[in-house]
C-alpha cells in the first residue's frame, strides 16, 4: 500500500517538472526572438530593397533596348513612347515627318539632308534637325498597356517611381570623329519620383546611359539579300515560294560536317522567314547523335524583313528551357548557326517584293517614258535619227477572206499623214493594161493619205494611196467569155475522144469474146487428141501448141480491153471536169472580185481613240469573190502588195530620202484551196521577212499626249516628297548598268573571276544591275562585285570559292554538292580582310593602275599628304568600290530614286530607311 502511494507521488512530481521545463523553453525562445527581430526585419527590408533594385534595373535597360530598336526603325515616338504614324497621310509626307516633335529622322539628320530639303522646297530646313534632341517624360500611372515593356514598368507602380524620362541627344564630343553619314547619340533613361527628380539609391542614381553609333544600313553591307523565304530544310528547289531560296539539307550530320560548307562572314538579309532544319528529339542532340545537317554558317548578323524564324513551318521555339543544346542560336546542331544573332525589321522590303514578282502593282510609270519622249521629239525634227528606220509588220488575225496586219516603223519613226489630196488608183504599164481594172472606189476621200500602195495581179499593176481611217476598193476586170469559149472547144474535143474510146472499147470487148471461144475450141481439140486410140503424140503436141496460142491471144485481148476501159474512164472524167468548169464559168459570168485596202490607228476596244501610237498602223486587206481571181486559163494566181509608208521624211507625198527603200514592205497572197497562203510578216524586195514588230513599244500609247502631261521639271535626279513610292518601278530603278529587257546570264569563270595564289589574275570587280542567272563556274575562285541576279548558280568545283561583294537574288539559289564540300567563304567589301584580298588579287589598284602592294605607305595622320598619296589611299581601299554602284548605297532595295507619274526625269527622295545601331557603351547607376 505504501509502495503504491510512493509511486503516485513520483508521477505527479514528473509532470510538474515537465511543465516547468516547457515554461523555461518558451521563455528562452521569446528572449531569442526579441533580440533577433531587428536582424530579421533588416534582412526582410534588404530583400525587398534588392527586389526593387532588380525591377528598376530591368525597367531601365528594357526601356533603353526598346528605344534603340525604335531608333533603328526610325520611328516617330508617341507621348507614351510607342511607335505612331508620323503624319495623317499614308504614307506620311516629308513635311509631316519633319514636323513631328519626336521623329528619329529629325534627330539623325545631317547637313547634307538639310541642303536636300532646301532644294525640294521645304521652308526653313535648317530648323528641321532636333538640335536639342528628344526629351520625353512619361507618367507610369498612365503607361499604355499596349506598350511592349508594360509588364516590367507596371511593377514599378508600388515603389516611389512616378515617372520615366527618356532623353536622346546628339553625342558631339570632340573625341568622336564623324567621317560620313553616321551619327552618334546619347540615350539616357531615368526613373523619377513625384517631384520629377532622379531617384537615388545610396550614392547611385536610377539612371542608365547608352552611347550609340547609328550607321546607314546600306544594301552593300549585306553579302546576300534573298527576296523571299530562306529554306534550310529542303533537299531540292521545290515549293520555295515566290522569291524563295534554299541551302541544301543533307541526311547525315556526321557525313556533311566534314564539308567546308558555306560560310557568311558578313550580314545576310532575308525578306521573309528562315526555315530551320527539322530537329530530332532532345535526347538525340544531347547524346550528339546523328541528325540532318545544312552546311551553312552565319558568322555575322542575319536580318529578317518580316520574319520569323520557323521550324517545321511553325514559329521557332526551343525544345527545352535552357538546356545546353537549346541555349543559343549557335548551339543548334542542324546547321552552322546564327553566331551573331537575328534581328527583325518587322516589315518586308517592297523593292525585293517587286523584283521577285511577290508584289505587283498597277499605276507605276513606264520605265521608258522619259527616254521615249526625248526620242519622240528627236524623231520629229532630226531626219538622221530615222535614217535606218524600217517598215515592219506582222499578221494579227485572219477570218475568212479578211486579213489583219499591224504595221510599224522602227526606231521610233512616225507615220506622217500627208496634207494633200489623195492620189486615185491608176494602172501602170502598157496602155492596153488599163482595161484590166474595171473600177475602183474610196471611202473618206477627204482624209489624208498615210501610205502608198502597189497591187499586182497578173499583168495588172495598180498604184495609189491609202487614206487614214479610210479604204480603197479595187475591182480587177475578169472577162470569163474567152474562157467559156475555150472550155466549150475543149469539151467538144473531149466528147469526141470519149466517143472514139467507147467504140474502141466495144471492139476490144468483141475481140475478147472471140479469143475466149478460140480457147474453148483449142481445149476440146487437145482433149480429143489425148483420148484418141491408138495415141497420136504428134496430134497431141499440135493441139497443145494451138491452145497456148489461143490463151496468149485471150490475154492480149483482155489487156487491150482494160486499156480501153481506162481510156473511157479518163475521157469521162475529163468531160465531167470540163462540163463542171463550164457550168462554174457560166455561173460566175458577170461576177467581179473586189479587193479592199484600209488603214487605221490601233486602238484598244472601248478605249479612247486618241490612245494610239503614231509609229503603228493597222492594215486590213479583204477579198470579195476571190475565187474568180483567175487568169485566162481559169487558174487562180497570186495577188501581191507593196506598201510605202509616209514617215517624217515625206512632204506632200515626196520623200526627202529618195534613195532609201527602208520604209517599204510587201505582202504576197498565194492561192491555197479556197483561200490564200499569206505572208506572216512584211517582206523585202527579195521576198525575205523584215521581222516582226519592234520590241518594247506600246502601240496604244499616244506619246504626244503622254509627253505633254509630263511635269516641267527637267533636272536629272531631282527631289521628290518622301511619301512617294518607287517600289512598283523597282526593276527600272535597279537597271543602272543595263535595261531590264536586256538582262542576260552572267558567266563568272577563269576569264574574269580567277586569282592565282601569287595574285594578279583575271578577277575584276563586277557591277551588274540586272542579270538572269549568275553562273559561277568551277574555274572561278574569286568572285567580287555588286550583282542583282534573278538566280544564282554555283556549279561543281574542286577548290574553295571566295566571294567578296553583295548579291541580290530574287528567284532562287542552286549550289552543287561539290561546292559545299570544298567550301565557299562569302563576305562584303567591308569585311576586315576584304581590302587585303582585293589588293592581292589586283582588283584594287592605285593611281595609274599601280599595284597597291608596292605603294609606299605614309602615316594616315600625316598633316600634309600629297594628292597622289590621298588618291592611292582611296583607290587602294575597298570603300572606293562603293562609287561603282550608287543603288547599293541605298538603305533598302526599295528604291530611293525612280520614275513617277507627272515627272520626266528620275527623281530621288534622299532618305535613309534602315540603320545599324551599334552600342558603344552603356553606363548604369545600379
Amino acid at each position: 500500500m505504501k509502495s503504491c502511494r510512493s509511486m503516485g507521488r513520483s508521477v505527479l512530481n514528473n509532470r510538474g517538472s515537465a511543465f516547468v521545463q516547457a515554461l523555461v523553453a518558451v521563455g528562452v525562445v521569446g528572449v531569442m526572438i526579441y533580440f533577433l527581430s531587428p536582424t530579421v526585419i533588416k534582412h526582410r527590408s534588404q530583400v525587398t530593397k534588392t527586389a526593387s533594385i532588380i525591377t528598376a534595373r530591368l525597367a531601365l535597360h528594357s526601356m533603353v533596348d526598346y528605344t534603340l530598336f525604335g531608333i533603328r526603325q526610325r520611328w516617330c515616338f508617341s507621348e507614351s513612347w510607342m511607335q505612331e504614324s508620323c503624319g495623317a497621310s499614308t504614307p506620311p509626307s516629308a513635311v509631316e515627318v519633319l514636323s513631328h516633335p519626336r521623329s528619329v529622322e529629325r534627330l539623325l539628320m545631317k547637313q547634307e539632308s538639310v541642303d536636300f530639303l532646301r532644294a525640294i522646297g521645304i521652308a526653313n530646313p535648317e530648323k528641321v534637325p532636333l538640335v536639342n534632341g528628344i526629351d520625353q517624360t512619361i507618367n507610369i500611372s498612365n503607361f499604355s498597356t499596349m506598350h511592349p515593356v508594360y509588364k516590367i514598368v507596371a511593377d514599378l507602380k508600388g515603389y516611389t517611381v512616378e515617372f520615366i524620362r527618356i532623353k536622346m541627344t546628339r553625342d558631339v564630343r570632340a573625341a568622336i570623329p564623324e567621317y560620313g553619314r553616321e551619327v552618334y547619340l546619347k540615350v539616357v533613361v531615368s526613373l523619377l519620383n513625384s517631384q520629377k527628380k532622379v531617384i537615388e539609391v545610396g550614392s547611385s542614381k536610377l539612371e542608365t546611359t547608352s552611347f550609340i553609333g547609328v550607321y546607314p544600313r546600306e544594301v552593300g553591307s549585306f553579302a546576300l539579300l534573298v527576296a523571299g523565304d530562306l529554306r534550310l530544310d529542303k533537299e531540292s528547289a521545290s515549293d520555295l515560294g515566290v522569291g524563295g531560296a534554299y541551302f541544301k539539307q543533307y541526311g547525315s550530320r556526321e557525313q556533311t560536317i566534314k564539308y567546308s560548307g558555306l560560310t557568311f562572314e558578313s550580314p545576310v538579309f532575308v525578306n521573309g522567314a528562315i526555315h530551320l532544319p527539322k530537329a530530332p528529339d532532345l535526347a538525340v542532340d544531347i547524346a550528339e547523335g546523328d541528325t540532318v545537317y545544312t552546311p551553312v554558317t552565319f558568322k555575322d548578323k542575319v536580318i529578317l524583313g518580316y520574319g520569323p524564324i520557323k521550324r517545321e513551318n511553325v514559329e521557332f521555339r526551343p525544345r527545352s528551357a535552357g538546356n545546353q543544346v537549346d541555349q543559343f542560336w549557335s548551339n543548334i546542331r542542324q546547321f552552322g548557326g546564327f553566331q551573331k544573332g537575328v534581328e527583325v525589321d518587322g516589315e518586308r522590303d517592297l523593292g525585293l517584293d517587286y523584283l521577285s514578282g511577290y508584289a505587283t502593282g498597277a499605276g507605276s510609270p513606264s520605265a521608258n517614258l522619259m527616254a521615249l519622249c526625248k526620242r519622240h521629239e528627236d524623231r520629229k525634227y532630226n531626219l538622221n535619227t530615222t535614217a535606218n528606220s524600217q517598215l515592219t509588220g506582222a499578221l494579227l488575225s485572219k477570218s475568212g477572206s479578211k486579213y489583219n496586219y499591224r504595221l510599224a516603223l522602227t526606231d521610233g519613226n512616225l507615220f506622217n499623214p500627208q496634207i494633200k489630196q489623195i492620189d486615185q488608183p491608176t494602172v501602170k504599164g502598157h496602155w492596153s493594161f488599163k482595161d484590166l481594172l474595171k473600177d475602183w472606189g474610196m471611202t473618206n476621200e477627204n482624209a489624208y493619205p498615210v501610205s502608198r500602195f502597189k497591187m499586182r495581179f497578173g499583168n495588172l499593176e495598180v498604184e495609189g494611196e491609202v487614206p487614214l481611217d479610210g479604204a480603197v476598193t479595187l475591182e480587177p476586170k475578169i472577162d470569163l467569155r474567152p474562157l467559156e469559149k475555150s472550155i466549150e472547144r475543149q469539151l467538144s474535143t473531149a466528147e469526141g475522144v470519149l466517143d472514139d474510146a467507147r467504140r474502141a472499147l466495144n471492139d476490144a470487148a468483141r475481140a475478147v469474146e472471140r479469143a475466149r471461144r478460140d480457147v474453148r475450141e483449142a481445149e476440146d481439140d487437145l482433149e480429143r487428141a489425148r483420148n484418141r486410140v491408138p495415141a497420136d503424140p504428134a496430134r497431141v503436141s499440135q493441139a497443145r501448141y494451138n491452145l497456148n496460142n489461143a490463151q496468149n491471144d485471150l490475154r492480149n485481148a483482155e489487156a487491150e480491153k482494160n486499156r480501153q476501159e481506162q481510156q473511157v474512164e479518163n475521157s469521162e472524167k475529163r468531160v465531167s471536169e470540163l462540163r463542171g468548169n463550164l457550168s462554174e464559168v457560166r455561173s460566175n459570168m458577170g461576177i467581179q472580185p473586189k479587193i479592199n485596202i484600209s488603214m487605221k490607228n490601233p486602238v484598244k476596244a472601248g478605249d479612247n481613240p486618241d490612245n494610239t501610237n503614231a509609229s503603228f498602223k493597222d492594215l486590213e486587206i479583204k477579198f470579195e469573190n476571190s475565187h474568180v481571181l483567175v487568169n485566162s486559163n481559169g487558174d487562180r494566181i497570186p495577188v501581191s502588195f507593196e506598201f510605202e509608208a509616209f514617215d517624217v521624211a515625206y512632204y506632200k507625198g515626196y520623200s526627202m530620202r529618195p534613195w532609201s527603200n527602208n520604209n517599204r514592205g510587201a505582202l504576197v497572197f498565194n492561192p491555197d484551196g479556197g483561200g490564200f497562203d499569206v505572208s506572216q510578216t512584211l517582206l523585202d524586195s527579195r521576198g525575205q521577212s523584215k521581222g516582226g514588230l519592234p520590241d518594247g513599244e506600246d502601240p496604244f500609247v499616244n506619246l504626244d499626249l503622254a509627253c505633254k502631261t509630263l511635269g516641267t521639271n527637267t533636272s536629272a535626279f531631282a527631289g521628290t516628297d518622301w511619301s512617294r513610292s518607287f517600289a512598283p518601278s523597282s526593276k527600272h530603278s535597279w537597271s543602272f548598268t543595263n535595261k531590264y529587257e536586256d538582262r542576260k546570264d552572267l558567266i563568272l569563270d577563269g576569264g574574269n573571276a580567277y586569282a592565282p595564289p601569287g595574285g594578279m589574275g583575271t578577277a575584276v570587280f563586277h557591277v551588274v544591275s540586272m542579270a538572269k542567272t549568275c553562273i559561277i563556274e568551277s574555274s572561278a575562285n574569286l568572285v567580287s562585285g555588286f550583282l542583282n541576279c534573278e538566280k544564282l548558280e554555283i556549279r561543281s568545283r574542286s577548290s574553295k570559292l571566295r566571294i567578296i561583294g553583295s548579291i541580290i537574288v530574287s528567284q532562287g539559289i542552286e549550289i552543287d554538292e561539290q561546292a559545299y564540300r570544298h567550301g565557299i567563304v562569302w563576305s562584303t567589301i567591308y569585311h576586315p580582310m576584304a581590302t587585303f584580298e582585293l589588293r592581292q588579287a589586283g582588283i584594287l589598284k592605285g593611281l595609274n593602275g599601280q599595284d597597291c602592294t608596292t605603294i609606299n605607305r605614309y602615316p594616315v595622320w600625316h598633316p600634309y599628304p600629297s594628292m597622289r598619296d590621298v588618291s592611292n589611299l582611296y583607290k587602294c581601299n575597298s570603300l572606293s568600290l562603293r562609287a561603282k554602284a550608287d543603288p547599293f548605297r541605298w538603305t533598302a532595295v526599295d528604291p530611293d530614286c525612280g520614275l513617277i507619274n507627272n515627272s520626266n526625269s528620275t527623281m530621288c527622295k534622299n532618305r535613309l530607311m534602315r540603320f545599324y545601331v551599334l552600342e558603344v557603351s552603356r553606363e548604369s547607376g545600379i
